[in-house]
Parts: structure tokens; C-alpha cells; sequence
């Protein structure tokens, strides 16, 4: 299995009620709990991190960009830690999204303009209510605000953008992130999983709490994951806000929205925002039913007050089956002395997890979508242009992860580029046991070549019948072998 850590709403700043270190040591101790439970969860080999970073700061606090930063330092702290002791320091199995509690409200009212009488549009509704709207209803002061200044309104995201970049600077392969980015692209497990990193907060500020992802934003993200380079076996997509919830509530995502990731092959999404743990199963037809797992993550350390009646600060830990098809949602919340455990859910008819099924990716033609073939084949064509262009250790690079499932020509291709780049411990590995002369006879100019005479000599006893080799090739190899024995010494 590949197991994910998913926690959302971190809600942290320098005044939280529990500290760092009380989180994490009650992570780690959960962490013992859960793989010795039967059956064990398995340790997660990656974190999502589903928005609301931090607490956020309220419209006219004095110093609201040094208390920003002060927050972002402890969710920083906190994070990097999460990683060291999770996932042995690698960051670049983080994925992290902001949430309506990184947006700064100061910046954003900033951008603002007070709107007099006269010039209010005459459809308001409208104007309040589009996707890209410009117009701002306070219902405090029930006054009309417009957006008059893009580029200032654009950097109320200023402080997750500079905790973001110093969060991934210096990891090393990436797929694509980004400052500022619309939606971030990770590869996890080898390349089999994707995840896309959406930013919900489009259009949301200190006026308007709605969550929204712009449809052009999903479409060119479905186009960057599945190229000639990529193939998946399973698509994960990660915002922050939820897509349901009670009448006359203004802070919820159109679910309109992931309809539009199922319909482009995305089978697990995950979010946070509404403070405790969900697991539906989400579908289309187009015209054959097409099935994502949607997951929502409780608040990890949201305070008393922020929580639902009756619900505890939770996280997730997500199990996605081998064969990519199905996950298991194991929820675990915080009951006694600050502890985790698991947890004890109704909406699970009393268990602490649920699993989620479904289908394959499919293609343009409805025919499901072999992921690794594509990667295998993608990758030899690449080699193949590698090995041409002269570039035997890039091919044994690109080729070497799929050793094992190569057709013959990929098989060969690494063999040659590897005795061409004189590696000889990807040739002896690879050609252990020979399938075909060729190789045989490269795995015995290897021995040779490191020396290892009584090794050629054997691999000649032990295949060359196996393999049909010509008697004087047999003995044209052993003279060379004798030979280079002799000269050598």
C-alpha cells in the first residue's frame, strides 16, 4: 500500500492552546498506536497538508504583516519537523495548499475602493455573484466595495507565497512548484501517483468566503499531467474548501467543480475547512459511471471554539490500495490529554475508517489507461534517443527503474547503454540470468573486463547450452578469456 498523512486546518500561530511540540509528540505516539493495531496502518510514506495553514489575523490589527509572519514561522517550524520525523526530511512528499485562513484580509481591503450610491451597478446581484466579480458586499456596514487595485488584491496571499517558497527551496525533484501557482504538480511513489495541488481560494477575501478553482485552471492542469512524460496510475487532487454544507452559509465550493476533475480521470480528492472527517463517493456518467473518492480531513488543532458540537480535532491517515483501484480512510482524533487515538464514528457505523472504491482511468475511447505501460514505453522512447545521441549513462538512467518489466528491445537497449557506459554493475545485474547471446556474451566481456576470469568461464559453463552458442563462438570467447588472463598478470 502507499499511505498518506492527511491533515488540514493547522490554525497555528504563537498564541495556539497546544504547542508544536505537544502535536508532533502526539503524532509520533499515535504513530506506534496505529501500526500495532490489527490490522496495522501502515507508517505514511506522505503528507497532505489541506489548507489554513494558520489562524490569520483579523481586519485592523496594528503590525498584522509581522503577526502574519510569526504565525507562518510556527506552521513552518511545525511542518518541517512533521516531515523529519515522518518522512525522514523529504519535503518534496509535502504537498501543501493554502486555505481562506492564509488570505490576508488587510491586503485584500486594501485593494478596495468604498463604491458611493450613484455608481452602483445596476444588477448588483449579478456583479456580487460572478465567478471573476470585481464588487464586495459588506454586511457589517452594508457597504459596496470594488476592487480597484488587481495587483495589490493579488498579494493578500503574499505570506503563504514567501512561507511556500521557503518550505520547498532546495528540494530536489520536483514535478512542478511554484509560488503562486494556480495548482502545483508532485509525483509520489515512483512516479505512479500525481497529485494536483489546487489553490481554492480564487475571489476569496476578508467580503467573500466561497471557495473557488477556475475551470481553465483544472483543464491545463488535466493537460500538464498526462503527457508523452507521464502516466499515472492514479490522480489525487488537494484544495481546502468544502463543496456542501447547511442553507444561507456562503463559504463552500460549487461542486460543479469536481465533477469536472472526475470527468478528467482525478479518483481521490481531499480537502479540509468544515472541521471534521468525511468519505463520500462522488459520480458522473459521461455516459459510463466515473467515481472519485472525496475525503475531507477534521482540524488537526483547531481550537474548542472552532470545533462542530461533539467533534474532536482529527487527521486522516489514507491507505491507497496496490492495484490503485480502492483507499481506506482511517480517521484518528484527539479525545484524552491531548492524545490521538482512534477514532469512534457514527457516520462509519461505529468503526474508525471507510473504504472507497473506484474505477480505472480510461482514455479518450473508454478503454482503461495501462499507466505503467505508458511509463515503460515513454521511457524507452527517451532512451532510445539518449543512446543515439551518444548519451549511454542518461539511457541507463531513464531505463534502470523498469528492469524488470522491459520488452526485449528496452532489455537490450539498457544492457548496451550500460556496457557502453562501462557500467558493469547494471550489466552483471541485468544479465542475471542471460536471456538471449548477446547478452551472455556481454556479461562475459564484463567478467573480463573487471578481471573476474574464473566468473566468465562459469557464466560460459552455466548458459552457453541453455542458450545454443556456436561451438567456436564458445571457444573464441574462452581463448580471449585466456588470453586476456595471461596479459594481465
Amino acid at each position: 500500500m502507499f499511505s498518506i498523512l492527511h491533515i488540514s486546518d493547522l490554525h497555528r500561530s504563537s498564541r495556539d492552546p497546544i504547542t508544536n511540540a505537544e502535536l508532533i509528540s502526539a503524532l509520533v505516539a499515535d504513530r506506534e498506536r496505529y501500526l500495532n493495531e490489527d490490522p496495522p496502518i501502515r507508517a505514511p510514506d506522505a503528507i497532505v497538508v489541506s489548507g489554513d495553514l494558520i489562524q490569520g489575523v483579523g481586519l485592523g490589527a496594528p503590525n498584522y504583516e509581522a503577526e502574519l509572519a510569526e504565525q507562518y514561522a510556527v506552521a513552518e517550524a511545525f511542518l518541517g519537523e512533521l516531515a523529519d520525523r515522518f518522512l525522514s526530511g523529504n519535503r518534496g512528499a509535502v504537498i501543501v495548499v493554502p486555505g481562506n485562513h492564509d488570505v490576508d484580509w488587510n491586503t485584500a481591503k486594501s485593494a478596495m475602493t468604498l463604491v458611493a450610491a450613484a455608481d452602483v451597478p445596476p444588477n448588483l446581484a449579478a456583479a456580487l455573484f460572478s465567478d471573476r466579480g470585481e464588487y464586495r458586499w459588506n454586511w457589517k456596514t452594508r457597504e459596496l466595495f470594488q476592487i480597484t487595485d488587481a495587483q495589490a488584491y493579488a498579494r493578500r496571499l503574499n505570506a503563504f507565497g514567501t512561507f511556500f517558497e521557503r518550505f520547498y527551496h532546495g528540494v530536489p525533484e520536483l514535478l512542478r512548484v511554484q509560488r503562486d501557482a494556480d495548482a502545483n504538480l508532485f509525483a509520489l511513489n515512483n512516479g505512479t501517483i500525481g497529485v494536483a495541488a489546487f489553490n481554492s481560494c480564487h475571489g476569496n477575501d476578508c467580503f467573500a468566503f466561497h471557495g473557488y478553482i477556475p475551470r481553465e485552471v483544472i483543464a491545463r492542469t488535466h493537460l500538464d499531467l498526462n503527457t508523452e512524460t507521464l502516466s499515472f496510475d492514479l490522480l489525487i487532487a488537494v484544495w481546502h474548501h468544502s463543496m456542501e454544507g447547511p442553507p444561507y452559509r456562503t463559504d463552500y465550493m460549487d461542486i460543479d467543480i469536481v465533477r469536472g476533475m472526475i470527468g478528467r480521470g482525478f479518483r481521490l480528492g481531499l480537502y479540509g475547512h468544515q472541521h471534521h472527517a468525511q468519505v463520500a463517493p462522488h459520480e458522473i456518467y459521461l455516459p459510463d459511471r466515473e467515481r472519485m473518492g472525496v475525503v475531507s480531513a477534521g482540524s488537526l488543532c483547531a481550537g474548542a471554539s472552532e470545533l462542530p458540537i461533539g467533534v474532536y480535532r482529527q487527521y486522516n491517515i489514507i491507505e491507497v490500495a496496490d492495484d490503485f483501484g480502492k483507499a481506506t480512510v482511517h480517521v484518528r482524533h484527539m479525545a484524552a490529554a491531548n492524545l490521538f487515538g482512534r477514532a469512534t464514528l457514527d457516520i462509519f457505523g461505529g468503526r474508525s475508517f471507510a473504504t472507497l472504491n473506484w474505477g480505472p482511468r480510461r482514455d479518450d475511447l473508454g478503454r482503461p489507461i495501462n499507466a505503467g505501460a505508458n511509463r515503460i514505453r515513454a521511457a524507452v522512447e527517451h532512451a532510445e534517443v539518449a543512446f543515439k545521441s551518444g548519451d549511454s549513462g542518461a539511457c541507463v538512467e531513464l531505463l534502470l527503474p523498469y528492469r524488470s518489466t522491459l520488452d526485449a528491445y528496452g532489455r537490450r537497449l539498457l544492457v548496451q547503454s550500460a556496457h557502453s557506459s562501462r557500467n558493469w554493475g547494471v550489466v552483471l545485474d541485468v544479465t542475471d540470468p542471460p536471456n538471449t547471446i548477446e547478452e551472455l556474451v556481454l556479461r562475459v566481456q564484463t567478467f573480463t573486463e573487471e578481471r573476474s576470469y574464473d566468473g566468465a568461464r562459469q557464466a560460459l559453463d552455466s548458459y552457453s547450452k541453455k542458450l545454443a552458442l556456436d561451438a567456436a563462438m564458445e571457444d573464441e570467447l574462452r581463448n580471449r578469456i585466456t588470453a586476456e588472463e595471461k596479459l594481465r598478470q
